[in-house]
């Protein structure tokens, strides 16, 4: 009789530790779970807050890039004037296709920073 109390008496003792430990090892790793959670939430603030600044930086590149664009077709139409009337017409051409490329590339990379910016837009309406 002595041995089975002592038995179960053991047994009790064994399973109450069991348990205690199993509910530090559970707060524990809830912890850790909290921690992971805040560490992303945090990452993921941080990107949020990179993707705005990339959005402002490229629609002031955009706006600048407009304001450039702006004098194009007077530019353009003194230089065809000049390629016909003036002395040295194929520097004037020269001049005028020149130009044409540079405006093309601007146009260019107005279209692509815009696109970027909707992708932008996408992302950020996504996040939040």
């Amino acid at each position: 009789m002595k041995k089975t109390i002592f038995f179960l008496v053991g047994i009790m003792m064994v399973s109450s530790i069991g348990f205690s430990a199993e509910a530090n090892s559970l707060e524990g790793s809830l912890d850790s779970i909290e921690s992971q959670f805040n560490k992303l939430v945090q990452k993921e603030e941080a990107q949020k807050e990179a993707y705005r600044k990339q959005k402002e930086q490229l629609e002031a590149e955009i706006e600048d890039l407009k304001a450039k664009n702006e004098g194009r077709d007077k530019l353009i139409e003194k230089l065809k004037v000049d390629s016909e009337v003036r002395w040295h017409r194929d520097k004037y051409k020269n001049i005028l296709h020149n130009v044409n490329t540079f405006y093309k590339k601007i146009n260019k990379s107005i279209a692509e920073k815009e696109q970027k910016v909707a992708e932008l837009d996408a992302l950020l309406s996504v996040m939040n």
